[in-house]
């Protein structure tokens, strides 16, 4: 048991995988740099509600952000991806009805949380929502679409957000 942050211990347990994290408690257990490791890296946001958020680059850098939805292709095991050499770090849960619906898995919807993974390239990964609660099948998130948001506008309108990693 993690004697420092038990609350990372209750994440990797089974039976905790479909209940929500405040993002007060993910906060606790998660502290992304400040900095961004390089020019490719994107924060990534979690939404108070579970939602994530990733940072699109601009020119000048600006707080311009998108929700994150599921890539299209195949989902793949997370025992796959260690075979090909991945390391996933787990950094959150969502609900999957708060991830945009574009290029969302065509899946019996009864799982509803995923855990959000981060692989030590910097990829973004999710549960793949299946109707087995022991699968554990992930997809890549994606910038969901190409009209951005600013950060500091969903923040006026009550969104709160803390980052969570670094995304290439």
């Amino acid at each position: 048991m993690n004697t420092e942050f038990p609350a990372i211990d209750a994440i990797h347990e089974p039976d905790q995988r479909h209940e929500a994290l405040p993002a007060d408690r993910v906060r606790a257990c998660i502290t992304a740099p400040e900095t961004a490791p390089t020019a490719a890296h994107a924060a990534v946001w979690l939404e108070e509600d579970g939602g994530v958020w990733a940072d699109y680059p601009t020119v000048p850098p600006d707080d311009h952000v998108l929700p994150l939805a599921w890539a299209e292709g195949r989902p793949v095991s997370r025992g796959e991806l260690g075979a090909r050499g991945y390391v996933l770090s787990r950094i959150a849960v969502c609900r999957t009805e708060l991830v945009s619906t574009f290029g969302m898995p065509q899946v019996d919807r009864s799982a509803q949380y995923a855990c959000v993974w981060l692989d030590d390239e910097g990829d973004v990964w999710a549960d793949y929502p299946t109707a087995d609660l022991e699968a554990d099948l992930v997809l890549p998130l994606v910038w969901a679409r190409e009209q951005t948001n600013f950060r500091s506008e969903l923040a006026e309108r009550g969104y709160a957000f803390t980052r969570i990693g670094w995304s290439l």
